[in-house]
């Protein structure tokens, strides 16, 4: 899949960070906001975006802070000042420059995973089509094509209604256990996690990418033929392979290519570019 943005004559700008606002945050925040508000945009370019549900979040750097969509604006309004940021007890720190608060099953969610997951400062949480087909039809996800090299392994949490009541997070930890960076939740949608937010997408573009190809293969209704299961020897060999290749940098020029594309279609991601 390829982004393709669609012409605009005056596309809402990413970084809308003013010189007050980046006093107030100071610089390692105000980049946060930048790449994280990015991510948002890119998530609807993909068209994985579900109206205004679904969430991303990335801790600030050096705090327990996170932030968060306002809960009422479309990806496509998400921007860098209009985040907003809260600690992971749930607590309003910085309300952003919108009218909205954040929603509480994305607070549920994703500080469930901050907590027990240090090594993961940001996630992804999205309801594409092919990712909620597969989280209804299959119960364990094998590594059949080049793309399941990238989301291995993958965990699986039950559904259990609308996820609102903190009763769940123990639960969604236990779930979610490293090195796993992919998480299926059933009857749901995908989530992955990252050091930075461009891990995180890169993980989700791949994650996304075989779902849908058990979509398109039909694997949805039927058991991926044996055959076509990569071996044990081969995923290790190719992980091994991709983590030469990538490091712990791993999306980061996957993520700056996007990033250039907003920037000269005129979104002004303030992505910090090298």
């Amino acid at each position: 899949m390829s982004l393709r943005l669609p012409w605009s004559r005056n596309p809402l700008k990413i970084n809308d960070i003013t010189s007050s606002l980046k006093k107030v945050w100071g610089t390692q925040e105000s980049e946060a906001r930048c790449k994280l508000a990015t991510a948002y945009r890119l998530t609807h370019f993909f068209g994985w975006d579900d109206l205004i549900y679904g969430h991303l979040t990335l801790k600030v750097p050096g705090t327990q802070h996170i932030l968060i969509n306002p809960f009422g604006l479309h990806y496509n309004e998400v921007t860098a000042s209009s985040l907003v940021k809260i600690d992971l007890a749930g607590n309003v720190i910085d309300k952003g420059t919108s009218n909205f608060s954040f929603q509480r099953t994305g607070y549920v969610i994703h500080s469930a995973i901050h907590e027990s997951r240090s090594d993961l400062n940001a996630l992804m949480h999205i309801h594409s089509r092919a990712g909620v087909g597969v989280a209804c039809s299959v119960d364990k996800m094998v590594p059949m094509c080049q793309h399941s090299v990238f989301i291995e392994p993958v965990s699986y949490h039950p559904f259990r209604g609308i996820v609102t009541q903190e009763s769940e997070k123990t639960e969604l930890a236990e779930n979610f256990l490293a090195p796993s960076k992919c998480l299926l939740m059933k009857n749901h949608g995908l989530l992955t996690g990252g050091a930075t937010i461009e891990e995180a997408f890169s993980r989700m573009y791949n994650f996304h990418t075989v779902c849908q190809a058990y979509v398109d293969a039909g694997y949805t209704h039927r058991p991926v033929p044996p055959e076509k299961i990569l071996s044990e020897d081969i995923i290790e060999m190719s992980v091994k392979a991709a983590a030469s290749m990538d490091g712990e940098h791993f999306g980061m020029m996957d993520f700056a290519a996007l990033a250039r594309q907003l920037d000269s279609a005129g979104y002004e991601t303030g992505y910090p570019h090298p």
